[in-house]
């Protein structure tokens, strides 16, 4: 079974959130104070050793100073409740015998699957005293009748899906953990299965790659304090040398081609030992663990982040992965990506459903955004422009206009390699406001019907589209204060030139460049000060951060 659903209601920093769980991995974003910590502590009661983590006042709902609480909340919640839902994954799973004492609480769902919710209730009384109460949920949420197995199925449902947390810093005790030695049966399974598929890797080479992945899982993907306590119960004896974790990254593509669930399973079993073994802690034969991981960029080189990523995709487990990096991001699938965005009253998880998006825009925005570009992800805004001459130049504009476009969150992309559609619904899906910067020629003004047709209705055109007063950006810019700039860069002069202008600004290009006509407009503009700037580009540049 999987984790299919969370809802969180006045958990911390969360006043409310309903989270669907990626299947199989999802890396989240989103600012500081979004609930990516709140978040993950709620996830964190699913582990076995918070089974019965006793509330305190700070787990309860307060608004944070930059989002005030709404009118009828002005106190702290009373009542915080963390509902989870679990299904099966095809159907017919929950007919085995390991799922038998869920049967009295599971429902089929929509779907035709069956799944269970499981709620943990905390209230505090007028007397601060924190009750806390544990209950499965029919359909309509409802709690089902009393249930004389409660506490049994609770143990039993975090021994299925127990919560790994490989990070925490905020965790500043710690259980004994004790990594078990790599199992052989297990090492020598591998081996034969890697044999077989014809790799190049040696038994010894799998020992080894394990041996990698067990300093990579135990050591550096914890925080100080607890890799402090692992040195000392169990040392690892070596640091991994740049040839290990070569040998790592031949094990992970090894493993690219052997997809049978067999061998993943094989795997898994050899980190179930690994990270799940503690003492005194009974785990289920069948648990599949849910992985949680906070900023791995944090404790990795980007080389190992990138071997480490490759590595946790092979496990058949669920993988909930926060972070604040571009180069995490870059590592995920598109679909992958959420986007924690916060409203007055309420956290909304962006993302991009499969079918919103065509195979072709997919690519496009992989490529040019993902792969070029991710730190856009983290945007609040997105200044679409149709070239680069767009970008060298308004960006220093808007600097020298007193707009910080990187602290204001606004990114400016060129659109034209990629499409501009895909981009808009790419950007609406994942909650980015967007605005674009079109020419006005004949291609510029397509790209204005698209953003006619794309913008949402209830706002205004001028919040999501400026048009240039010009077929281009050069023809702009010369006729808006630049042309001794052009004359300059064409003829050596700039006194009266008897061509067009559209000749003058091709001889300026042909002569210098593009990169090199914006370097100087810009430093002429920084020169001249803030009345050079264009007027149009104020007004835009006040629009964008003002929706921000």
């Amino acid at each position: 079974m999987y984790l299919k659903r969370v809802e969180i209601v006045g958990f911390r920093g969360i006043n409310q959130l309903v989270l669907d769980i990626d299947p199989n991995q999802m890396m989240l974003t989103g600012e500081n104070t979004w609930g990516k910590s709140s978040l993950l502590g709620a996830l964190s009661l699913l582990s076995p050793e918070q089974l019965d983590y006793p509330f305190t006042a700070r787990d309860f709902y307060q608004p944070t100073p930059d989002q005030p609480a709404p009118a009828e909340q002005a106190l702290p919640s009373q009542r915080a409740t963390l509902s989870f839902t679990f299904a099966e994954k095809q159907s017919g799973q929950w007919q085995s015998p390991i799922y038998q004492l869920f049967e009295p609480v599971a429902e089929v769902a929509e779907e035709g699957l069956k799944q269970l919710t499981y709620q943990i209730l905390a209230t505090r009384t007028s007397a601060n005293d924190i009750v806390m109460a544990y209950h499965f949920l029919d359909r309509q949420g409802q709690v089902m009748a009393t249930d004389a197995q409660l506490a049994e199925r609770r143990q039993y449902l975090v021994r299925l899906s127990p919560v790994m947390r490989l990070k925490n810093p905020l965790q500043h005790e710690m259980k004994g953990v004790s990594p078990e030695i790599l199992s052989d049966h297990y090492l020598e399974l591998l081996s034969h299965q890697l044999k077989a598929a014809q790799t190049s890797l040696s038994g010894d080479d799998v020992f080894k790659g394990l041996q990698v992945a067990r300093a990579l899982m135990s050591y550096y993907l914890v925080d100080s304090h607890q890799r402090d306590k692992l040195k000392r119960q169990a040392p690892l004896g070596y640091q991994p040398s740049l040839t290990d974790w070569n040998v790592l990254d031949r094990f992970n593509h090894a493993l690219d081609g052997l997809e049978d669930e067999y061998t993943r399973l094989s795997l898994l079993a050899v980190f179930t030992g690994l990270l799940c073994s503690e003492e005194g802690q009974a785990w289920s034969a069948a648990a599949m663990p849910i992985l949680l991981l906070e900023e791995p960029e944090s404790q990795l080189h980007p080389i190992i982040l990138s071997v480490a990523m490759h590595l946790l995709g092979h496990l058949p487990v669920q993988k909930i992965i926060t972070t604040n990096s571009s180069d995490t991001l870059a590592l995920a699938e598109l679909m992958q990506i959420y986007r924690l965005k916060r409203y007055p009253d309420y956290i909304e998880a962006k993302h991009v459903n499969e079918k919103s998006l065509g195979h072709s825009d997919v690519r496009r925005i992989k490529f040019h955004i993902l792969y070029r570009r991710s730190a856009a992800l983290f945007a609040r805004t997105w200044l679409l422009v149709e070239g680069e001459t767009e970008v060298w130049i308004l960006r220093e504009l808007a600097e020298q206009a007193g707009y910080y476009l990187n602290s204001e969150g606004v990114q400016i992309i060129e659109f034209a390699q990629c499409g501009l559609k895909p981009l808009i619904k790419y950007a609406q899906q994942m909650g980015i406001h967007w605005h674009v910067l079109t020419d006005g020629d004949q291609a510029g003004k397509k790209y204005a019907d698209t953003v006619r047709s794309l913008c949402p209705q209830e706002r205004q055109l001028d919040d999501y589209l400026t048009v240039l007063p010009a077929k281009d950006m050069e023809n702009f810019m010369f006729r808006h204060g630049f042309s001794h700039i052009y004359k300059m860069m064409a003829c050596g002069t700039t006194a009266h030139i008897d061509m067009p202008i559209s000749r003058i600004i091709q001889k300026a290009i042909h002569k210098s460049s593009k990169p090199d006509l914006a370097v100087a407009i810009c430093d002429d503009a920084r020169a001249r000060g803030l009345q050079a700037i264009p007027n149009l580009f104020k007004q835009m540049f006040a629009r964008i951060v003002k929706s921000s």
